[in-house]
């Protein structure tokens, strides 16, 4: 009697104290092919970079359906280790309330952090992770572009940068364009200067700003495009290899001309989430440095070892001539540099290509996931991934297909299961 006793105030200890844990540890389990109950690398760097607990409200009427629905949909991000908080709010039983949030339309989502807030109309994985990186970015969101010098233009066009700055915005930055000449210094509240490849050199007044920016601590994205190197403050330079890279990996993804770099091995000190896969850096140059007081190398990126700085014509048969200075690869075709001036964090990115991330190049390989991390990293914002958000499940059938599964989710089941019955019913009575 007394083990039976024990056994069972054990029993009930164990169930107790298993449901205690369920309450502070969650673990979820995750089969389904495109992980769509799973967090995506965008929602999991953003959740983990946030400086201040999440808060959800969803206005939505007493509808126990669509609640349930938006249960489900936020179950992968209410079970972060972070502790996000859900709440309902009746629009219907609490007009006020409604009208205090702004609130536009029912089923609406509200994401708060500290003082920022995110609106998403129509909720779903995309919208939400690209609402939680824009709330997880630190410090200021302003880029400023060079314009005036030949620079890349944020326009349409093949050799524009519009898709960049598109899918840079939809993570939180802010873009606008500056011509150096008529300013005499960058806004304080820049976050990065970006100089997209200038066809022209820059004069003395254009590289004392930029001089004066990095002295204060503000990070700049050089792509180079030309022979004219990049500049900076102390001595530091960074000069171009004769030529432009040829590399034959190219061939290995499909690309027939070999002016292409490929980049596969991205250093975790830039890249804390590295593209799952190679960039190509079309048309890029070798990179040289003379270093700076102070200034040292926080990473590279590196063409592939079968890569030269080619100096001739790309017709024909194509072969390296050391006797034309042209160098073996891995050639460096990215340098990002960083120092600490009496407590200012400096943060510089030298890329000798624009093309990158120009419109026709930008979609090709991981280039975008590169550029995005590499803003990241010149922003400090290291956490924040960027990885493309996961896609929505969204299933779209033809009126015709809805129909006919209607008729057989309604009709013919029902009918089977009405006949399967009928025949064990008989079945058993002859039995």
């Amino acid at each position: 009697m007394v083990r039976r006793t024990l056994f069972f105030a054990l029993l009930a200890a164990c169930v107790l104290l298993a449901a205690r844990v369920s309450e502070q540890f969650t673990w979820r389990l995750d089969l389904s092919s495109q992980r769509i109950h799973s967090l995506s690398a965008t929602a999991q760097g953003a959740l983990d970079a946030l400086q201040a607990p999440l808060e959800i409200t969803a206005f939505i009427p007493d509808y126990p359906v669509q609640r349930a629905q938006i249960e489900q949909l936020l179950a992968p991000y209410l079970a972060h280790p972070g502790r996000p908080v859900l709440r309902f709010i009746d629009p219907v039983e609490q007009p006020a309330l409604a009208r205090e949030h702004g609130v536009s339309r029912h089923g609406e989502l509200q994401l708060q952090v500290g003082p920022r807030r995110e609106v998403i109309p129509v909720p779903g994985t995309v919208a939400i992770d690209l609402a939680l990186n824009r709330l997880a970015l630190r410090g200021e969101r302003w880029i400023v572009t060079f314009k005036g010098h030949g620079e890349a233009g944020v326009d349409d066009t093949p050799g524009g940068l519009a898709r960049f700055v598109s899918q840079a915005e939809g993570i939180g930055y802010r873009f606008v364009a500056v011509d150096p000449r008529n300013t005499t210094d960058l806004p304080d509240n820049t976050a990065v200067l970006l100089i997209a490849g200038p066809q022209l050199a820059y004069g003395p007044q254009t590289l004392a700003q930029i001089g004066r920016f990095v002295a204060r601590g503000g990070p700049v994205m050089w792509l180079l495009d030309r022979a004219d190197p990049a500049v900076f403050p102390d001595g530091l330079r960074v000069d171009t290899l004769p030529g432009i890279v040829v590399d034959a990996a190219a061939a290995q993804y499909g690309m027939d001309s070999p002016d292409n770099a490929v980049v596969s091995d991205f250093p975790e000190t830039l890249l804390q989430r590295p593209p799952d896969g190679a960039s190509v850096l079309k048309r890029a140059h070798g990179l040289t440095l003379t270093a700076g007081a102070g200034w040292k190398v926080a990473g590279r990126l590196d063409s592939s070892p079968r890569s030269w700085n080619e100096t001739g014509d790309l017709q024909g048969r194509i072969g390296r001539n050391p006797d034309q200075g042209e160098q073996a690869g891995p050639l460096p075709v990215g340098l990002a540099l960083q120092r600490d001036d009496n407590g200012i964090a400096q943060r510089l990115l030298v890329i000798g290509s624009r093309h990158f991330i120009t419109n026709d190049q930008v979609g090709q390989a991981q280039n975008l996931t590169l550029a995005l991390g590499l803003l990241n990293w010149l922003s400090g914002n290291p956490l924040v991934a960027a990885q493309r958000a996961a896609p929505d499940l969204d299933i779209r059938w033809s009126a015709q297909f809805a129909g006919l599964l209607a008729l057989v989710l309604m009709g013919a089941l029902p009918a089977a299961y009405l006949a399967f019955g009928l025949w064990l019913r008989s079945r058993r009575r002859r039995a």
